[in-house]
């Protein structure tokens, strides 16, 4: 009995100095270790899928404001085009109205040369018909001066 206890004792200080030696840490556990690293991974993965996620809404940004950007180019296109055309119409009416104001001024310019001319001769025949009463009339004059002189 007593070598069966000796023996009981010493099976007993075995398994406790093997159990002291190498514990059971979940540090170096093979079980442990991949536990950590499909943490790890999962953790790398839902890091992943935000930034993807991240990515998929800037760029659906870019896109958006890409299409604002054409859609406001073909704005500024087409009111160019509608302002080119205005400007075409506003220098064809400009060239009319400068071709009409030069035709009204040239006839009115032409009529009041006519007329300036019609008034001097008018003015020209009186002062010559004018001087010419003028010229009989100191003749006659003179005649009674001279008359009377006499």
């Amino acid at each position: 009995m007593q070598l069966q206890k000796k023996s009981m004792w010493l099976l007993l200080s075995m398994v406790v100095f093997t159990c002291a030696r190498e514990p059971s840490s979940p540090i170096c556990s093979r079980y442990d270790y991949e536990e950590r690293l499909l943490e790890r991974v999962l953790r790398n993965e839902l890091a992943l899928e935000t930034t993807l996620n991240d990515i998929l809404k800037t760029n659906a940004k870019v896109v958006d404001a890409l299409k604002q950007l054409e859609d406001g180019k073909d704005k500024v296109r087409s009111t160019l085009e509608v302002m080119e055309k205005k400007r075409i119409e506003m220098e064809s009416r400009l060239a009319d109205f400068i071709t009409n104001a030069s035709q009204v001024m040239n006839s009115t310019l032409a009529a009041s040369v006519d007329t300036l001319v019609e008034t001097s001769s008018e003015i020209k025949e009186n002062a010559s018909v004018t001087v010419q009463h003028l010229v009989n009339e100191v003749r006659v004059l003179k005649g009674k001066c001279a008359k009377r002189m006499l």
